[in-house]
């Protein structure tokens, strides 16, 4: 069967995903052969640059968002194997399935905006939804094996990847900041890494010499601190540590 096809590819997807969507943008290098300044000016293209840098952070703060009021046991980064200790309906996980994917898109979505060129958005677009779609297939065939009925339930309401604009429930805890920044400093690093990549190959291309934009240098060695901070602060102290906390149930 299909779905059996595309739940055996997923789990071999799953197991690599930190690694795969990097081959997602192998399009780019085409398109950055003949890239151009947008309107032929480099000012006007640090503005759309910057648009696009705000893209991808609107996918960090949906990532975030998630992951500050869920279960330490669910939505992680692990690829061994699949994991979740709860279902989890409501937040972001109330309007859709997928939140974490959504905001890998959007983080996506702004690097990839950055040529201005249709066919490579397309294309990209197209690769990361055949990509994760055989994914997400894997994942929501162990939640229903996990926790059948229930999620049934919330699959049948929910929608996959685009979410709905009512029927949010707010989270039973309460959001946690350590639990971001334990989970999230990776994200930050590559935002910093892709747009100052982004910029140093536009002016190689377009001027052909090397450089760089200062505040592109200044958002890399920013996201290369936090990153470097976090991840010391995890391996090697309790600072970032979670405790549980729900809210109090009201009467």
């Amino acid at each position: 069967m299909l779905i059996e096809k595309m739940t055996k590819q997923g789990d071999w997807l799953f197991r690599y995903r930190g690694v795969l969507p990097a081959f997602l943008l192998i399009p780019g290098l085409w398109t950055f052969s003949h890239f151009q300044y947008l309107g032929g000016s480099h000012d006007v293209q640090q503005v759309w640059e910057w648009l696009c840098f705000g893209v991808s952070v609107l996918g960090l703060v949906l990532r975030a968002t998630t992951v500050g009021f869920v279960d330490e046991g669910t939505s992680g980064r692990n690829t061994i194997g699949q994991r979740a200790s709860e279902l989890n309906t409501t937040g972001w996980y109330s309007l859709v399935r997928n939140p974490l994917y959504l905001g890998n898109f959007l983080i996506m979505l702004g690097t990839i905006l950055v040529p201005a060129d249709i066919a490579f958005l397309t294309v990209t677009a197209c690769l990361f939804w055949i990509y994760y779609e055989r994914i997400i297939a894997t994942e929501e065939s162990f939640l229903h094996g996990k926790f059948g009925r229930p999620y049934a339930e919330w699959a049948h309401c929910t929608p996959v990847f685009f979410p709905r604009l009512k029927g949010w429930q707010s989270p039973p805890r309460a959001f946690r900041w350590r639990m971001v920044l334990r989970r999230e400093y990776t994200a930050v690093l590559l935002i910093g890494i892709a747009f100052l990549l982004l910029n140093i190959m536009e002016h190689a291309v377009a001027e052909r010499r090397l450089a760089v934009d200062l505040p592109w240098v200044v958002m890399f060695l920013i996201s290369l601190a936090v990153y470097l901070i976090l991840r010391i602060l995890k391996k090697h102290s309790r600072v970032l540590d979670v405790e549980e906390v729900r809210h109090a149930a009201s009467n």
